[in-house]
């Protein structure tokens, strides 16, 4: 009789397989016209909906895959390898989904979940706000008011909202009018993005990530009903959001391996002016050395968090988390760097992908957590301090 453990290990395997194909063929192909037109992937959501990774978090009660975290960073990072804003956006929606899990309703979940295995639904995570920094305490600036018995309108702007022009549904952040502190005020919605009033402003203009979509959205006395609030006010509050980070530092481990691999067969391929092949030169062999160990150091602090992430306390999981976001993105951006400097002049040619590995790296660094955060953090609760990854005003 087939062990659970062995069925569990051939069910990831496939999505592995799956994911990784569809990586290395269509998303790394499309990549580079997403990058230059700055638009959102549709075409590969329509790929994951379509082999049925659109729903990799969704519970296998409704028809989910219902991923471990392991498997999770692992195909994340293999999506990640072939289109960094598809890997990234694929992780704030699967994080809407985590969050859901553990706020929505048993009514809620099902009817949000089967929009996502069923119809290919696309969530957002809508939190940010101008003036309000994951890097020192969030403040909460989206106002929600009711203006009718189980009616609500919310008013305010929010930016850095990926996929917004491709999400049908944003999960948003806002502060109830009169409440004197978030734990009563905090009002977690779930928005069609479609609703009238929503406004999305085109201004993501960046040198990384251009395929996220992360335009500013004004909300302007946009209408939502009770059923539509998801958790009670504050409930988010000591949440476990770990999905964040975990995502995080699986999409800036893929961006590591594409560059490395580019790199690599680079090296094979090509011989020195004096017409001595590449990987018979010492220094190549050095180089291509050094680059492996940063990726493998990397690679197994984010895998060691996916195997543990469920099995320590929240002290614990804050430092590993810390740790791994940061050796993941310094990996990204260093490897990245090492490989333009081995190709020389051709590095910089926007007809190869490493200038945009390096591009899209750099956003890895200051993302919530931004790297020095990290660092505070860890040298935090290495010194026996309390830590916060997030904060709180």
């Amino acid at each position: 009789m087939e062990s659970n453990k062995t069925k569990n290990d051939s069910e990831s395997l496939k999505w592995l397989e799956i994911s990784d194909k569809l990586s290395r063929g269509r998303f790394a192909s499309r990549a580079k016209t997403i990058d230059e037109e700055a638009r959102f992937p549709k075409e590969n959501y329509e790929d994951l909906k379509e082999t049925g990774l659109l729903s990799l978090s969704v519970p296998k009660k409704y028809g989910g895959i219902g991923a471990d975290a392991l498997t999770y960073v692992k195909v994340l990072s293999n999506i990640a390898r072939g289109c960094a804003s598809t890997g990234l956006t694929l992780n704030m929606h699967s994080a809407v989904v985590d969050f859901m899990k553990q706020l929505a309703s048993p009514e809620q979940q099902e009817e949000y979940f089967t929009k996502v295995v069923e119809d290919g639904a696309i969530f957002a995570s809508i939190t940010s706000e101008p003036g309000s920094s994951f890097r020192d305490k969030l403040s909460v600036r989206t106002s929600i008011r009711k203006f009718e018995e189980s009616k609500f309108k919310i008013q305010g702007k929010k930016h850095f909202c990926s996929l917004s022009t491709g999400a049908d549904f944003y999960f948003t952040w806002s502060f109830l009018d009169g409440s004197e502190n978030l734990k009563d005020g905090l009002y977690n919605v779930m928005i069609p993005s479609s609703r009238e009033g929503i406004e999305i402003l085109d201004d993501w203009n960046t040198i990384g990530m251009r395929g996220t979509a992360s335009n500013s959205i004004m909300f302007n006395d946009v209408e939502v009903s009770q059923e539509e609030v998801i958790g009670d006010p504050g409930s988010i509050l000591g949440k476990d959001m770990s999905m964040w980070s975990l995502g995080y530092t699986a999409v800036y481990i893929g961006i590591a391996e594409a560059a490395y691999e580019f790199t690599l067969d680079y090296a094979k391929n090509k011989k020195s002016g004096l017409g001595v092949p590449l990987p018979e030169l010492e220094r190549t062999q050095r180089q291509i050395g050094e680059m492996s160990m940063i990726l493998e150091n990397a690679r197994r602090a984010a895998e060691k968090l996916g195997m543990l992430r469920g099995n320590m306390d929240k002290m614990e999981l804050t430092f590993m988390l810390n740790q791994a976001k940061y050796l993941a993105t310094e990996a990204a951006r260093e490897l990245a760097e090492r490989g333009i400097r081995f190709c020389g002049g051709l590095g910089l040619q926007r007809d190869l992908p490493l200038e945009r590995h390096l591009r899209d790296s750099i956003a890895g660094i200051v993302m919530p957590p931004s790297n020095d955060r990290c660092l505070e953090t860890v040298g935090q609760i290495a010194l026996g301090l309390d830590a916060k990854t997030l904060d709180f005003q």
